[in-house]
């Protein structure tokens, strides 16, 4: 991870709303139970766990399963890699590292099952994460949107799911009852193409984005770059295909391996955005 930690407190108008975290280095992923009113290119104020502001805005809404995709601008002085992310399996320990301010307690328990198709109605299914811990749901409005971390003995710690507001798990329910539950981070990138293995994977394939692509999806402005940053960000994303043609060979070497490669392909490609980020906007400490 970065200097920063990956989770942000979200914010409007002076207002808290509620928290999110980076999924890559220039979306946050969030409640849409965080979003009360909003709508897309709306703006938001972020703030990074060491209080750094950034700009932000409001991409996508996902109101069937609860979840919202958040625009970051990024900030040279921010280091928000994203987390390492994993998959959620009954009995794991976990932790909500977010909360909505310093006196408050941290959630954490065990992972009370994981069920893989959920659905609010006609909406898209949802792999939901039933989670068991102290204290009660009801208490935990404010938390929402922010991460659960895997927090296992013996296991390194992953992100596996986003905490979700109790109205959303209660419409994702089989029982219709509000309860602690979480979205499965597996989930959210199936739900937002910005997040799919095919865009993070076509991103190294592009290098640099144009004016059509980062500045149209952000509606952020980006100033020009030197022509020997340029050079360097280009190859950080050639670096980042041939690991891609690697991983595919791999996964094609043995399709077991396939279906648990999309947070690898993801990590892989947030890192190389993060050092073609870094190669183009200079460290920090840069002169």
């Amino acid at each position: 991870m970065g200097h920063d930690d990956y989770w942000v407190a979200i914010s409007r108008e002076g207002q808290l709303l509620g928290g999110g975290f980076f999924v890559t280095s220039s979306y946050v992923l969030t409640s849409t139970a965080c979003l009360p009113g909003l709508r897309t290119r709306e703006p938001l104020d972020l703030h990074t766990a060491r209080g750094l502001p950034l700009r932000a805005m409001v991409y996508e809404l996902a109101e069937d399963v609860g979840l919202a995709l958040v625009s970051v601008l990024p900030d040279p002085e921010a280091d928000c890699s994203a987390p390492q992310a994993d998959n959620a399996v009954k009995g794991d320990e976990w932790l909500a590292p977010y909360r909505p301010g310093p006196a408050r307690t941290l959630l954490c328990g065990t992972v009370d099952a994981v069920v893989p198709d959920r659905r609010d109605g006609g909406g898209r299914p949802m792999c939901v994460i039933e989670l068991a811990g102290d204290p009660p749901p009801g208490s935990c409005e404010e938390y929402a949107g922010g991460p659960v971390e895997r927090r296992t003995e013996g296991q390194d710690p992953a992100v596996i799911g986003i905490l979700l507001d109790s109205d959303a798990s209660g419409r994702l329910s089989d029982t219709g009852r509000e309860a602690l539950a979480a979205g499965a981070l597996s989930s959210a990138f199936e739900v937002f193409e910005k997040l799919s293995a095919e865009y993070l994977v076509g991103l190294l394939g592009q290098g640099i984005p144009g004016a059509s692509g980062a500045e149209a999806d952000s509606a952020f402005t980006v100033p020009p770059t030197a022509p020997r940053r340029t050079e360097e960000a280009s190859e950080a994303f050639e670096t980042g295909r041939f690991m891609i043609r690697e991983m595919n060979a791999l996964a094609a070497e043995n399709p077991l391996l396939a279906r648990d490669m999309r947070p690898y392909y993801m990590r892989l490609a947030n890192e190389v955005c993060d050092e073609a980020f870094r190669k183009v906007y200079g460290e920090p400490d840069d002169d």
